[in-house]
């Protein structure tokens, strides 16, 4: 049996929807710009969480290296962990899935971010606002 509390189930309160987004149009000279919007949940299972994302990107090169998409992720017992994949001129947009899992402490917060990598002629990472959700 499981107990309630207000009928709220814990499994139905230990879930937070998250949205993130990096958005950039980069160079004097090129047309780089990148796109990632980022939708997911984070669940509580126990000591862990278990975060299911679907990200949508679109990046278009004129110069420099190839394109990658990231997503910075981490809860309060761990450091920063990333996924990134390539994120291409795909129209409207390419879209992945995304799904990990790591440990929680119990103040039960994720912090996820959206980012991207490329430039003009060397590459370096951008990244949009840090999100947090309490599971």
């Amino acid at each position: 049996m499981v107990a309630t509390l207000g009928g709220i189930t814990p499994a139905a309160a230990a879930s937070e929807d998250f949205h993130v987004t990096y958005e950039s149009s980069v160079g004097d000279t090129t047309r780089n710009s990148y796109w990632v919007d980022i939708t997911g949940t984070v669940t509580r299972v126990g000591d862990q969480y278990e975060l299911t994302a679907v990200v949508k990107s679109r990046c278009h090169r004129d110069s420099g290296p190839s394109q990658e998409w990231g997503m910075a992720f981490g809860s309060s017992a761990e450091s920063w962990r990333y996924v990134t994949r390539s994120c291409t001129d795909s129209y409207p947009y390419a879209q992945d899935t995304v799904k990990e899992t790591g440990p929680l402490l119990t103040d039960g917060r994720v912090y996820i971010q959206a980012g991207a990598y490329g430039g003009e002629t060397f590459g370096s990472w951008g990244w949009g606002t840090q999100r947090s959700v309490w599971v």
